[in-house]
């Protein structure tokens, strides 16, 4: 699959989409879609305060390196496109609060969705818990809209790169695309096991507080994810013929 570049952008920024475009493509290849009301970010590469995002009105499906709509940190569009307000909101809090975060994945996938529901939240039912780091927790303010909901968003994060949206959805972190992305598959496979027990009616066994504590510092010396599973994912892409993220 060539790597076409019709944008003419410098080759950082053209990697940077065509990966982004890939996570919108795996997105939608797992499941994890809202029809076009979710999204994907990344920065541009040396351009501090600039991210490139879904643009409005498209499946995840229909989202390639070249269509991605490019957004300054003030909430202007780059290249005339629509800018959705609540993704402006709730990205561009992040990019402004941390240089390390590169990518932010926020889904409202089904399992996640349900899990944003429960009081309890997620729970260490499965060693999934360990790929997605400690999780923190916002609660529902209605649509992301107002701009001092972004301060909020950032101070409930925290250190954390991984969040539950109450009543909403799932936002992860990353200091490149593939950790976010990652981040994001097993906090959606990880509520789906969750509710899958719950609703067996059983008795459910929690992992132990201490293996639990071990384990999480063990998977940190690790760094973030996805340096192993990126290039694996694009192979999937490539087998199953989908090539829209690279034009």
């Amino acid at each position: 699959m060539k790597n076409s570049n019709p944008l003419g952008c410098s080759d950082a920024e053209w990697q940077v989409r065509c990966d982004l475009a890939a996570a919108f493509q795996l997105c939608y290849y797992f499941g994890f879609c809202d029809l076009v009301w979710t999204h994907l970010s990344a920065r541009v590469p040396g351009e501090r305060d600039v991210f490139l995002l879904n643009p409005s009105g498209c499946l995840f499906d229909e989202v390639t390196a070249s269509n991605l709509t490019k957004v300054d940190i003030d909430g202007n569009s780059l290249d005339g496109q629509q800018v959705n307000p609540a993704a402006f909101t709730i990205h561009s809090a992040v990019y402004r609060a941390d240089d390390r975060y590169h990518c932010t994945v926020h889904l409202h996938g089904q399992h996640g969705g349900a899990i944003s529901a429960l009081k309890e939240g997620l729970q260490p039912v499965h060693n999934f818990y360990f790929a997605i780091g400690d999780v923190s927790y916002h609660d529902y303010e209605g649509f992301a809209f107002r701009d001092d909901e972004g301060k909020r968003l950032i101070e409930n994060l925290g250190n954390n790169k991984a969040m539950i949206l109450r009543n909403h959805g799932t936002l992860t972190v990353g200091e490149t695309i593939a950790a976010a992305f990652i981040r994001a598959y097993y906090i959606e496979k990880l509520s789906e096991i969750q509710i899958a027990a719950m609703s067996s009616g059983r008795e459910i066994i929690l992992i132990d507080e201490k293996i639990c504590q071990e384990d999480n510092d063990a998977i940190k010396r690790f760094g973030e994810p996805g340096a192993i599973e990126w290039p694996a994912l694009l192979r999937l892409l490539s087998r199953q013929g989908i090539d829209a993220h690279l034009n």
